[in-house]
């Protein structure tokens, strides 16, 4: 059996490879556009913005880029980025409240979406999530309040100004809990890996799970399951991050799961309806950006293996084995 199915919009691939190889996978995974999400290197400034979107041009591949809203503290050229052809805002949620503050009427002034990391770095330093897993393995933990704690922050901010105001990456129950009944200029939006995994699957210091933001328990997972089901959950995204520093100690290895060549197939083999994914990864995207969907691809189902040498991206640091779908 195959289904004909848009093509995907990321919205949240790292930075963390060169432009040629984003859009390589991204053909692979039968994403259309990505959105670059700047934090493995900075995105601040005219110079970095217009290196990355001529690499784009030069790859004939649609990229949108999120520029650093806060930047060493200070607030960046937001106006003259959104000219120059940046398509979001990008900001880490435990920044000083008046800048947030600031970067939030930019956002409202320009109408452009701001994409919101929350989390508290302060109570971040861990290896995994915070859990009798992380206890029996003996590595630091992050706690769920790190993040819940700074969605409740960020909510507040989002209900008084007229801002597209993506919480991204959102992990855990707690997040849900709070942006159940959120207004409408607020998206939730959700890692695939926190889809698929929990953080029982870092046990025996299985590395090749370590990711940002991390594993949560199994009942976050279903919990993120059933919101995206039910319309609290708006998109959802790879937060594909390219490394390949895995084959060492837990604490050691690199944050980050490669994921983008095998996006759609991913998407697509997630225990929800084919309409809940093609609406969460390709119609509510491309609404948020003005994108055309006009692109499409067949996925043929059946039962085939993650072939890791095939991967454009330079990371092979990808811990999903099968899928049931495949591009033909």
């Amino acid at each position: 059996m195959s289904i004909k199915v848009p093509k995907s919009i990321d919205l949240n691939v790292k930075n963390c490879e060169s432009v040629q190889r984003i859009s390589l996978a991204a053909q692979n995974g039968g994403v259309k556009s990505v959105l670059m999400i700047p934090t493995i290197k900075p995105i601040y400034d005219k110079l970095h913005l217009a290196y990355n979107l001529k690499r784009a041009n030069e790859s004939k591949f649609n990229l949108l880029v999120a520029i650093e809203g806060i930047h060493d503290g200070k607030l960046t050229d937001i106006s003259i980025l959104k000219d120059k052809g940046a398509s979001a805002i990008y900001i880490n949620s435990d920044e000083d409240m008046n800048l947030l503050k600031r970067v939030f009427e930019y956002a409202e002034f320009l109408n452009i979406p701001l994409f919101v990391n929350c989390n508290n770095k302060a109570l971040s330093s861990g290896i995994m999530h915070d859990s009798e897993m992380a206890y029996s393995l003996g590595v630091s933990g992050i706690p769920i309040y790190a993040e819940s704690a700074e969605v409740a922050k960020i909510y507040e901010l989002a209900k008084h100004f007229n801002v597209k105001t993506i919480f991204q990456s959102v992990t855990s129950k707690d997040s849900v809990e709070i942006l159940k009944n959120k207004p409408e200029n607020v998206y939730v939006d959700v890692c695939i890996d926190n889809l698929y995994f929990s953080d029982e699957n870092l046990k025996d210091f299985n590395s090749l799970y370590k990711t940002f933001p991390p594993l949560r328990s199994e009942t976050d997972r279903i919990a993120l399951l059933e919101a995206c089901e039910n319309g609290i959950v708006d998109f959802i995204s790879s937060n594909h991050i390219a490394t390949s520093n895995k084959d060492v100690p837990l604490e050691e290895a690199e944050f980050g799961i490669s994921k983008l060549d095998i996006f759609s197939q991913l998407a697509y083999s997630l225990p929800l309806k084919n309409e809940t994914v093609t609406k969460l990864i390709s119609t509510n995207p491309a609404k948020l950006f003005g994108i055309e969907i006009n692109e499409y691809i067949t996925l043929e189902k059946g039962e085939y293996n993650v072939e890791l040498e095939n991967f454009a991206s330079k990371g092979k640091n990808c811990p999903y084995k099968t899928l049931k779908y495949k591009i033909v």
